[in-house]
């Protein structure tokens, strides 16, 4: 152990834990984040002052991955298997954080946008939070603060009365006593080799602090701990190239269909080729290298007589279908675009820059952030794409914590 992170231990081991309540937990990449002690791209995320209690989710595949990995969460307590609205109050110990990445499928671009219509009642689980905040309150243990994390759909998201889900969620916050913040921001600019735009809902106990959580100590704590930001026009390690060089035998990969095979192989591969990863190998400056390793491929690359009757009509009509940008193929001087639960090329930039093939579950984990050593064997490999598409980035659940629990101590 180095001695920062031997210093860091012991003053660590020396503080009162803050207790950490997880709903919604998935995987549990915003877990992670939120205890620290692991290692990402030879980077250690150094371990926070803080234990989780209690974890929940419904999803089965998530609860068998999560429960694979507690020694990375610095813990023995299983991640329980339920639905939350199904779990009482008393059930759940008492905590001062609460992280909540609330299912966002009724708020998202990619989804149905029912929002608080959903039919399966997902749209409104934000109020089991309350509940619970609410709860513990009137049993004298009102925990100090909570981090709710969803999708930028939610912004837009109404509920039957016409008020927005956010503008709700921050309303019934503030009545039980908690100063409220909310930004969108983008994963990129907080060490994720992504671009993955969230809304995070950050509330304190105003009897602790006067202000809200001030979102600034988030890139405060990026420029401390040197990690690569778009925003800091500091991105080269978040660059796709960057991520995969390192990366030899790219291990499982789920298959693509037939069609979407022959979709792919007609859009045909970034014209910087493989070779191209070795400018990232010798870590070559992006200035000097060739332009075209910045440029990505599409749909749109495929010649319009080979184009189905679909997209022969989106190709006619562009400013009718807003110019979607279907099969996304990142090149290797681009940073990502967001990674779905659902993996699928009409949704998000899954398809990798010079193989006709899906990425690899390994190459999925680097672009969430997640360490290669994080156990997803428990579980098939479709799942596997599922639950890492679904989690919170594990680095900027970090950078936030870490910045929150500061907000906490000052």
């Amino acid at each position: 152990m180095d001695t920062m992170a031997n210093n860091d231990h012991l003053k660590n081991k020396n503080k009162t834990r803050l207790k950490i309540c997880s709903l919604f937990s998935g995987c549990g990449g915003m877990d992670l984040g939120s205890v620290g002690g692991f290692i990402f791209q030879g980077k250690k995320y150094n371990r926070l002052p803080t234990e989780i209690i209690f974890s929940n989710d419904i999803d089965i595949d998530a609860v068998s991955a999560y429960n694979s990995n507690l020694k990375l969460f610095h813990h023995k307590k299983k991640c329980r298997l339920g639905d939350i609205r199904e779990i009482p109050s008393s059930d759940i110990p008492d905590f001062d954080i609460m992280l909540a990445g609330f299912p966002c499928q009724p708020f998202s671009n990619a989804g149905n946008r029912r929002g608080v219509n959903d039919s399966n009642g997902r749209g409104t689980l934000f109020e089991v939070c309350e509940r619970v905040l609410k709860d513990k309150a009137l049993l004298n243990h009102k925990p100090k603060a909570f981090v709710f994390e969803n999708v930028r759909g939610i912004l837009s998201s109404k509920m039957p009365n016409g008020i927005t889900v956010t503008n709700e969620i921050r309303k019934r916050m503030e009545a039980l006593g908690y100063s409220v913040s909310q930004r969108l921001v983008c994963s990129s600019d907080y060490g994720v080799p992504q671009k993955r735009y969230r809304v995070l809902i950050i509330g304190v106990d105003e009897d602790l602090k006067k202000h809200c959580f001030d979102f600034d100590a988030a890139d405060d704590i990026v420029k401390s701990f040197k990690l690569p930001s778009e925003k800091n026009h500091t991105e080269y390690d978040l660059l796709l190239g960057s991520i995969l060089k390192d990366i030899d035998d790219p291990g499982e990969y789920w298959e693509y269909t037939q069609s979407t095979q022959s979709m792919v192989e007609k859009i045909g591969i970034c014209s910087h080729g493989k070779d191209a990863i070795d400018f990232f190998k010798k870590r070559v400056a992006i200035s000097r290298m060739p332009k075209n390793i910045g440029e990505g491929r599409s749909w749109k690359n495929i010649s319009p007589e080979l184009l189905s009757e679909r997209f022969l009509k989106i190709y006619n009509d562009p400013k009718k279908y807003h110019s979607p940008k279907f099969f996304r193929r990142f090149a290797y001087g681009e940073i990502n675009g967001t990674i779905t639960a659902s993996a699928q090329p009409e949704n998000c930039g899954i398809t990798h820059p010079v193989e006709n093939r899906r990425f690899s579950v390994k190459e999925i984990k680097r672009i969430q952030s997640f360490p290669d050593d994080f156990d997803l064997d428990s579980i098939p490999l479709q799942s596997r794409y599922k639950v890492i598409g679904n989690a919170v980035p594990p680095v900027m659940a970090w950078v936030f914590v870490k910045a929150l629990i500061k907000s906490l101590e000052g």
